[in-house]
């Protein structure tokens, strides 16, 4: 995963992979770590993260991003910008509260979705409805993925390295092709 070529989308601008998922209250320790990893493997491959900018899987997908020299964005529901971890290189306040998820789903080229709750599963379902490329990474009892038919969205229930490996492969096939 080591290259240091920036992967660019079909139309040239720099790729931005969103990144959603729990807050610490409700994820797991397992799926910080890789959420941590997906930063770093992003970073590896010049790749941009956006998320909400806030704890749980969005702070570590920012670390893992940030110790591998790659950059961050995070698009806010509120109107400060000092309400965001403190691995985000540029903060978007929308003030929009959960509607923060239409300016993310948009800014962003694909997306990797890690088991979140409530408003993670109104993301997928924004993201699903527009087709934005989507894997989903982890169980999500919340969606029944079986009725999810879409060329544009990957599940892989199994959080292991492979997996995301894969994810990130998925999304930039589907952006950059």
């Amino acid at each position: 995963m080591n290259s240091t070529t920036e992967l660019k989308t079909s139309h040239g601008s720099r790729m931005i992979v969103g990144i959603i998922g729990g807050h610490l209250k409700n994820t797991t320790p397992e799926a910080i770590q890789l959420a941590e990893l997906a930063g770093k493997y992003l970073a590896e491959r010049g790749i941009t993260i956006a998320s909400c900018g806030e704890d749980g899987i969005m702070e570590a997908a920012c670390k893992g991003a940030k110790d591998n020299n790659g950059t961050t964005i995070a698009i806010t529901k509120g109107n400060k910008k000092t309400e965001v971890n403190k691995y985000c290189d540029y903060v978007i306040p929308t003030s929009l509260d959960l509607a923060f998820m239409n300016v993310l789903a948009w800014s962003s080229d694909g997306v990797l979705a890690f088991d979140g709750r409530f408003g993670t599963t109104c993301e997928i379902g924004l993201l699903l409805d527009i087709g934005k490329p989507i894997v989903l990474l982890g169980k999500h009892e919340l969606i029944n993925t079986d009725k999810i038919n879409s060329k544009n969205c990957l599940y892989l229930p199994e959080y292991s390295e492979e997996n995301i490996i894969q994810a990130i492969d998925f999304i930039t096939k589907k952006v950059c092709c």
